[in-house]
């Protein structure tokens, strides 16, 4: 059970967020997560509480699972009745809530918490079957992707299997229009991609609450104008990361939204890598993602990295000099400024949680027995 390393995380970040404290790009310190006993694992998601989620392999097997990892133990989550044996954990907030798919072809929704170990399939939407969850917030509000029955629509739910899902409909207002909801805010701003009210493209979309009990879909746009892209995660202030296809070079890049427009997040600089992603972004408007050569395979040739100030760093220049780590793929970041991802060590593909290592000002708080993961601010 992990109730007691909750508590213990929950009262370190209260201190933590008690201390105002001034940080540049820092040095991390790297952990490896277990896996569950197979030859690799992925991590997907951090919440500010120290909970990581996301797919392993088991001893002996080629299957991944869904994992919940929090203060170097790593449990495993159980597969909902009825799919194959298959599944990944994308999302995780505060309490240790678990959300993703079980099984594939079609997968199903689950919702898992590590507190209780109490599972529950979060069902489809009316006409549908099969969905993904792919983000959760402290309030407990699911978002992800389902089926009604004509088209992969996204989807809002509040964490029940009694809470039926709610489709969040597209600019384009058909039923049978193509959508995709991948993360929310705290205050449940939902990041995704919907097809275009001229139904020319799919493009990144917000839906933001419209206080009658629905949501308005909002697309934003890419660098390029109207061409496909995607929203991956968002901000209370309405600031919004993912990527999007360069009509030019015919590349896949990274992008920042800031409530009006769309900035390409740029390269790095001396690198052949040529795509981009941006995956995900904290309060403080640090941004974390990958650069590679080939879109959607940072595996075949890539580097993790992370966007801040309008810089690009490499997080393998930021990491231990000799540690045998190789990171690939950032794939999310806490408010602490945590980053989790994966990469190789020792040939193998594994996953990783970045902590910044705090300035000397900052070390007197260790010798009081506070925090050593303080948030970076501005």
């Amino acid at each position: 059970m992990l109730r007691n390393r909750l508590t213990l995380a929950t009262a370190a970040l209260a201190v933590a967020a008690s201390v105002s404290t001034t940080y540049a790009v820092l040095p991390f310190t790297i952990t490896a997560i277990d896996t569950l006993g197979g030859d690799r694992n992925f991590a997907n998601d951090i919440s500010d509480t120290g909970f990581v989620t996301g797919n392993s392999r088991k001893a002996g097997g080629s299957q991944l699972f869904p994992y919940v990892w929090q203060a170097g133990v790593a449990e495993e989550i159980p597969i909902l009745s009825g799919v194959p044996t298959f599944g990944r954990g994308f999302g995780v907030n505060n309490a240790g809530v678990v959300v993703g798919e079980s099984g594939n072809g079609p997968s199903k929704p689950f919702q898992y918490n590590a507190t209780t170990n109490a599972i529950s399939d979060l069902g489809s939407l009316p006409g549908g079957s099969g969905g993904v969850a792919n983000g959760i917030n402290n309030a407990g509000t699911v978002v992800g992707a389902a089926s009604n029955g004509q088209s992969v629509r996204a989807f809002i739910s509040n964490g029940t299997a009694e809470g039926p899902l709610v489709d969040l409909g597209t600019p384009l207002g058909t039923s049978n229009s193509f959508a995709r909801a991948y993360g929310i805010s705290p205050s449940g701003i939902v990041a995704g991609v919907a097809r275009n009210a001229s139904d020319s493209t799919s493009e990144p979309t917000l839906w933001v609450d419209d206080g009658m009990g629905g949501y308005t879909p909002n697309t934003i746009g890419t660098p390029a104008g109207s061409v496909f892209g995607e929203a991956f995660a968002a901000t209370d202030d309405g600031s919004a990361v993912g990527r999007y296809s360069d009509p030019i070079s015919g590349q896949t890049r990274a992008f920042f939204y800031d409530g009006m427009s769309s900035t390409d997040l740029g390269l790095l600089p001396g690198e052949t890598f040529d795509n981009a992603r941006a995956l995900d972004i904290n309060s403080s408007g640090q941004i974390v993602g990958y650069v590679a050569d080939f879109d959607n395979a940072p595996s075949f040739g890539g580097a993790a990295v992370l966007w801040d100030e309008g810089t690009i760093f490499d997080l393998n220049s930021l990491i231990p000099a000799g540690s045998g780590w190789n990171l690939l793929s950032a794939q999310g970041i806490n408010e602490l400024g945590q980053i989790v991802g994966f990469g190789t060590l020792a040939g193998q593909t594994r996953a990783f949680v970045l902590t910044p290592i705090p300035e000397p000002a900052s070390l007197a708080l260790l010798a009081m027995g506070g925090l050593a993961l303080l948030r970076r601010k501005r």
